[in-house]
C-alpha cells in the first residue's frame, strides 16, 4: 500500500516547506510532491535533476474564426465575462477573461467559435536523493490549480509505484481552498503546521475543519512555538480539545534560514530544529503511519 501525508498549513509562511523537506531527509526512501503550484518552492531545498516535462491544459477558452465571424454581436450578449471584444468588423477573445462557459459558442448563428484547450501550466518530474520528485508551475494568470494538484498527485503515485516505494510526502498549499482540498483528499493524514499567532490559531481552525470534513486524520505541529509560549500551549489546547493530536513543536532556530540558502533541507545542518523535527517526524510516523512505525522500531537494533 502506497501511503500519502500531506504537510498543509492554514496560512502561508508557517513552515510547512521546510517540514516536508525535513521529513524526506529523515523519512529514507519516499516520493516528494509539491502540489503548492501556484508558489513552489520544495525545489529550492530539495536537490533534484529534471527528467521530464509536460504541459498542463487545466481549461477551454473561445476560439474564435475570423474568417466565419460575420460581427454580428450574438457572442458578446451571450459573453457574462466580456471576454469578446469588437475589433474592426469582427470580434477578438480575451482568454484570461473567458471562463469556457461555451455561451458564446451556442449563441453564434455562424458557428464561428469553438472552445480550444489553454494551456495553464506545466507538469515536472524530477528525480531526487531518495526517490522521485513531482512538482509544477501554474501559468501566470492562470485558474485551474486544483487539477494541477490532482496531476501532481497522479505522477506522484505513479512515481511510486514504479520504483516499488510505499510513502509519498506531500507539500500542499496553503488555505483551505480548492488546491488544499485536491491536496489532501485520499490521503492517509495531514500534518498541519502552523505559528503562535492569533491568525495561525485561527487559519488552523479552518484547516482542520476542512481535514475533517473528508474524513482525513489530522496531527498539528507548532512551528517557532518558543516565540510566543503562552499562545502555543493555547494551539495544541484547542487542538487536543478538537481530538487532534500534537505531533510536536520546534522552536527558532537561525539554522532554518541558512540552511534555505544553501538549499539543503535544516536537517543536514543540525541543531535546535533539526533534533524538533527528528521528533516531529517520530510522532508523525506515530500519529499517521503506525505500520510505518512499527517497521521503523523493527529496523533498530536492539
Amino acid at each position: 500500500m502506497i501511503r500519502q501525508i500531506a504537510v498543509v498549513s492554514g496560512k502561508g509562511g508557517t513552515g510547512k516547506t521546510t517540514a516536508t523537506a525535513a521529513f524526506a531527509d529523515l523519512a529514507g526512501p519516499a516520493v516528494l510532491a509539491d502540489c503548492d503550484v501556484e508558489a513552489p518552492n520544495l525545489h529550492l531545498v530539495t536537490a533534484h535533476a529534471l527528467r521530464m516535462e509536460t504541459e498542463f491544459f487545466g481549461r477551454h477558452v473561445a476560439a474564435l474564426d475570423v474568417g466565419a465571424c460575420r460581427g454580428c454581436g450574438a457572442c458578446t450578449r451571450a459573453c457574462r465575462y466580456g471576454a469578446l471584444r469588437r475589433r474592426g468588423s469582427a470580434f477578438a477573445v480575451d482568454p484570461l477573461a473567458c471562463e469556457g462557459c461555451g455561451a458564446c459558442r451556442f449563441a453564434c448563428p455562424y458557428d464561428a467559435i469553438s472552445l480550444a484547450p489553454l494551456r495553464t501550466g506545466r507538469v515536472l518530474v524530477s528525480s531526487a536523493q531518495r526517490g522521485a520528485f513531482a512538482h509544477a508551475e501554474l501559468d501566470v494568470g492562470a485558474d485551474g490549480s486544483g487539477r494541477l494538484v490532482t496531476e501532481v498527485r497522479r505522477h506522484a503515485l505513479e512515481e511510486a509505484q514504479r520504483s516499488g516505494l510505499d510513502l509519498v510526502l506531500i507539500d500542499g498549499a496553503p488555505g483551505t481552498g480548492c488546491a488544499v482540498i485536491a491536496t489532501i483528499g485520499g490521503t492517509q493524514g495531514v500534518v498541519a503546521v502552523t505559528e503562535p499567532s492569533r491568525s495561525g490559531l485561527a487559519d488552523l481552525g479552518r484547516l482542520l475543519d476542512v481535514a475533517a470534513h473528508f474524513h482525513v486524520p489530522a496531527a498539528v505541529v507548532v512551528n517557532r512555538w518558543d516565540i510566543e509560549p503562552a499562545l502555543a500551549a493555547e494551539i495544541e489546547r484547542e487542538s487536543l480539545g478538537r481530538g487532534v493530536p500534537v505531533a510536536g513543536r520546534i522552536p527558532f532556530d537561525e539554522a532554518v534560514p541558512r540552511a534555505i540558502a544553501q538549499g539543503l533541507p535544516v536537517t543536514r545542518l543540525g541543531g535546535p530544529a533539526a533534533e524538533a523535527l527528528a521528533e516531529v517526524w517520530a510522532g508523525v510516523r506515530d500519529l499517521l503511519l503506525p505500520d510505518l512505525a512499527r517497521a521503523a522500531g523493527a529496523s533498530e537494533p536492539a
